[in-house]
């Protein structure tokens, strides 16, 4: 029977993060193992930065002769670079042609009907959209990036000069899309306009719009979403008319002026906290500059959402080069971890035309009342397309990069979602919430790490402030200077393994680039007439068009649905190639070793844990761990710039004959653009790919150089600091140990509550290692015995004791349920492949009623473990952390050898 209607809350209410006494007892409650809740980690980091506040205060009254000295430098860049650890969100990029239905997924996803305009005929988003939740108060802004004057005025010359152009070298397309823009701004009858006219009127064209002539942003600000979409249409959409008004306001449409816009959108902290939207259309622009802004956003993506029309889904080639585009640009160059595929509109279906070759038994029909039968109808026609949808797409997708994990797909209906009443298929059913689900999932992950690298940090400058105001024995001193230069020795021996490290990927890839050198220099000239210069079937005025918009744009051009055609990747793709496989792979595995061996430099810090030491060394551990986290990303982003490298120095070999191309015009223009490019290409070929290989090595050589210096200077100087200085400053005991408390609970327990133990060789039986050590604390032991380091051979790993079953059966800690749902999310795609007692984990989780009867006959129903386990972690993914937790207990307990072998596969802490 189709379900009642139902409606849905336009806002999510946000939590006050000023809970006064309430807030305080919450927080004392951390000290005594109480589970942690999102009001109580923002009351955390609220308390570690009043401290911080507190030691801020403080120090900017410091006076003469302390107020210039290198420790007060010092502790204000500290909490300078702290405060930007809360601002660092999770990029999640949605692509999709015009028409597929990206902005009312947008808004059936964020809970308001009318944050975009969306559903007007003929209208598309035209600029980059961020949606970004709005934190400081409940009204709906928009913020307004303009290009410049300048670079509008020469936009406006490129679009006249389309416009001129006769003949084969005529593109429809390219002059519809000029008009639509020089119409949008000054008018029906601006067409026939020069470019001196079109300026005569720009002081009254753009009176509305002050901030565009000044280069500065405008904000819009309203208390509700339907009057905010009105209003910002006019800066986002191509549509002239909108809801059929004429206002002033819609008189004009700015779109064409506008960079990006930035949209804030109140009461959305547990989907936007630490999330960023992004609707990045195609656009077709020849504008360099925007398509370079439009190149930018790509590589910042951690997850990418391709939508596509379920009518078009597995057989659109849009859908499907946007896809592969996606793919190419972020598995080995960008950050994407993870691909989703949307299908849109699953409610716009013809069931007699469905049901052409089917009868009520194929879908499952119950015929029970004659008067639903057309909607029972409607709806298991939908139901079973979108399975047949997911089915063939999956087929389709194929992924070569590791980096990314296995695609999710969902089949929507945003229409169906957001009906009040007379609904066809059931909310869940319209796959709305799993797709919400997945963005708190998101969201919720960042935000655990937010908690985890603030408090870490806060802690670390806490304890230091903290343990200045104390004074240490002589026997302290002195341990204290042999301490430094042990250390010191160590981090010079690890420094050397890191730059051997290094050099060994230096080596392995100059192999292979030659390797991809060689390949290129044969097949370039082929492969760039198939691909670009004259590609069979292609011809007439659109494509001469295409050609010339490739050497205006150094080698590349986008169309409307954000396919590229790129010369300048064509002849690398060689060269792409004989690295593609290895390179994610060889960087991730540069993060690992580098931070173990960071971990073996502190080795040292383990068997120093007098009271007035430890809290100095405790900031040393927290800056080790800031550390390890700045050079991930900055590895990730020199990753970007090493592999797009070898297309940028082809497009640099490439620029003179794209420029000689670009100026050639008239009859027979297009036969000698295209014989300039492969004479250019047959010339160069012998120096253009070596050059290519050498810029590549050369930007690896710099990162090597980087990570040395960086270390080395970062760990020295936190040394030095953290042992070296006394300098009265306020008491934040209070602060102190409430953020020592948080710490101690994400973290382990304290290294000065482990009892020191000796390495244990392989053939004896040693002590086990329980819930309430920390195992980087025994792992770090297990290197020595008598303060000195044992042999590897000697070495035993510890066991493993995620398994042990003491844990099973004690409550756990926030410790451990963090985690339990770190473990979860991080072996995601090999769980759903991997785990084959399916059933008998969702027994468990029913048993403690984490999941409900209906959930556990759908998993049921699934004909294979791997879409049992997908319908599981539909569930898990949108319950938070008590889910992940017992998800994962009853993964210990039915698939334990599992669990140890992905356990084995992770790096060090």
């Amino acid at each position: 029977m189709p379900t009642q209607g139902h409606k849905r809350g336009s806002d999510d209410s946000s939590t006050s993060n000023d809970q006064g006494r309430e807030g305080n007892k919450r927080l004392c409650a951390i000290a005594k193992g109480t589970a942690a809740t999102p009001t109580l980690e923002m009351d955390v980091i609220k308390v570690a930065k009043e401290g911080i506040g507190k030691v801020l205060s403080r120090l900017n009254k410091v006076s003469s002769p302390y107020a210039n000295t290198d420790f007060i430098g010092y502790l204000r860049e500290k909490i300078s670079a702290l405060e930007a650890v809360i601002d660092d969100k999770v990029v999640v990029g949605v692509f999709g042609r015009s028409g597929a239905g990206k902005s009312s997924l947008m808004n059936a996803i964020l809970g308001v009907k009318t944050l975009l305009p969306s559903g007007t005929v003929g209208a598309c988003t035209s600029v980059i959209i961020q949606v970004e939740a709005n934190m400081t108060d409940s009204n709906y802004v928009a913020e307004i990036d303009f290009i410049s004057k300048e670079e509008w005025e020469k936009e406006l010359e490129s679009l006249l000069k389309i416009k001129e152009m006769d003949g084969e070298e005529k593109d429809k397309r390219m002059v519809n899309m000029a008009n639509s823009k020089i119409q949008a701004l000054y008018g029906e009858d601006a067409v026939g306009k020069s470019f001196d006219e079109l300026k005569s009127v720009e002081s009254e064209t753009f009176s509305d719009i002050p901030e565009f002539l000044s280069s500065t942003r405008k904000i819009l600000s309203f208390d509700t979403a339907t009057k905010f979409s009105t209003e910002i249409a006019c800066y986002i959409r191509s549509k002239r008319k909108i809801h059929g008004k004429q206002s002033k306001s819609s008189q004009i449409h700015y779109w064409p002026l506008v960079k990006y816009v930035t949209i804030k959108m109140p009461n959305s902290k547990d989907l936007l906290e630490h999330i960023v939207l992004v609707d990045l259309p195609g656009t077709g622009d020849c504008n360099k500059a925007r398509d370079e802004m439009w190149e930018s956003y790509i590589t910042k993506c951690s997850s990418v959402w391709v939508v596509a029309d379920i009518d078009r889904a597995a057989a659109d080639s849009d859908a499907w080069n946007i896809l592969d585009n996606s793919i190419s640009n972020m598995g080995p160059g960008g950050q994407c971890q993870n691909i989703t595929f949307i299908c849109t509109k699953t409610d716009d279906i013809n069931p007699d035309n469905y049901m052409l070759e089917m009868d009520d038994e194929d879908l499952h029909i119950e015929v029970q009342d004659s008067s639903n039968y057309s909607e029972e109808q409607k709806r298991a026609c939908i139901l079973h397309r979108n399975q047949q949808a997911k089915m063939e797409i999956q087929e389709n997708y194929s992924n070569p990069y590791e980096a990314i994990d296995e695609m999710q797909l969902f089949t929507v209906s945003s229409q169906e979602f957001q009906k009040d009443n007379n609904c066809i298929l059931r909310q869940e059913e319209t796959e709305i919430p799993e797709l919400r689900a997945l963005l708190k999932s998101l969201n919720d992950q960042r935000s655990e790490k937010v908690m985890r690298d603030y408090v870490i940090g806060a802690y670390g400058i806490l304890s230091l402030v903290h343990v200045v105001n104390h004074g240490i024995t002589k026997s302290m001193e002195t341990e204290k200077e042999k301490l430094h230069k042990l250390l010191e020795q160590r981090l010079e021996d690890e420094l050397q393994n890191i730059d051997q490290f290094m050099s060994n990927i230096h080596m392995e890839f100059d192999k292979c680039l030659s390797a991809g050198v060689l390949e290129s220099e044969k097949t370039c000239v082929t492969r760039a007439k198939e691909e670009v210069i004259a590609p069979k079937g292609k011809g007439g005025g659109g494509y001469h068009q295409t050609l010339r918009a490739v050497c205006n744009g150094q080698g590349f051009c986008r169309s409307t649905n954000g396919v590229k055609t790129n010369m300048n990747a064509s002849l690398s793709s060689s060269l792409c190639d004989s690295i593609r496989n290895i390179f994610s792979k060889t960087f991730k595995k540069s993060q690992k070793s580098i931070s173990a061996k960071i971990d073996n430099f502190s080795i040292l810090l383990e068997r120093h844990d007098e009271e007035t030491m430890f809290p100095r060394l405790a900031f040393l551990k927290t800056e080790e761990h800031k550390l390890k986290a700045d050079l991930k990303h900055e590895i990730i982003q020199r990753k970007k710039e090493i592999y797009s490298s070898l297309i940028k120095s082809i497009m640099t070999s490439m620029l003179p004959s794209y420029t000689e191309a670009s100026n050639v015009h008239g009859k027979g223009s297009l036969k000698r653009m295209q014989d300039i490019l492969e004479s250019h290409i047959e010339s160069s070929k012998s120096t253009m790919f070596h050059d290519a290989k050498g810029k590549m090595l050369k930007l690896l050589t710099k990162l090597r150089e980087y990570i040395v210096q960086e270390i080395r200077s970062k760990l020295k100087e936190a040394m030095k600091q953290s042992l070296h200085n006394e300098l009265p400053l306020p008491d934040i005991s209070e602060h102190y140990e409430i953020v020592k408390s948080a710490h101690e609970k994400m973290t382990g327990k304290p290294i000065t509550d482990v009892e020191d133990e000796k390495c244990v060789p392989e053939h004896s039986s040693g002590k086990e290692t329980t819930s309430e050590q920390n195992p980087l604390t025994e792992l770090h032991r297990s290197q020595f015995v008598d303060g000195r380091p044992c042999d590897s051979h000697q070495q035993v790993p510890l066991r493993n004791n995620r398994n042990d079953e003491k844990i099973k059966k004690k409550k756990r800690s926030v410790k451990d349920v963090l985690a339990d749902a770190e473990f979860v999310d991080k072996h995601m795609s090999a769980l759903i492949k991997r785990v084959t007692m399916v059933m008998a984990i969702a027994d468990d989780l029913l048993g403690k009623k984490m999941i409900q009867d209906e959930t556990y006959s759908n998993i049921y129903a699934a004909k294979t473990n791997a879409k049992k386990m997908r319908k599981l972690f539909q569930v898990v993914r949108s319950g938070g952390l008590p889910i992940k937790s017992a998800f994962y207990t009853a993964l210990q307990t039915n698939e334990p050898s599992l669990v140890k072998d992905l356990e084995a596969t992770e790096p060090f802490p």
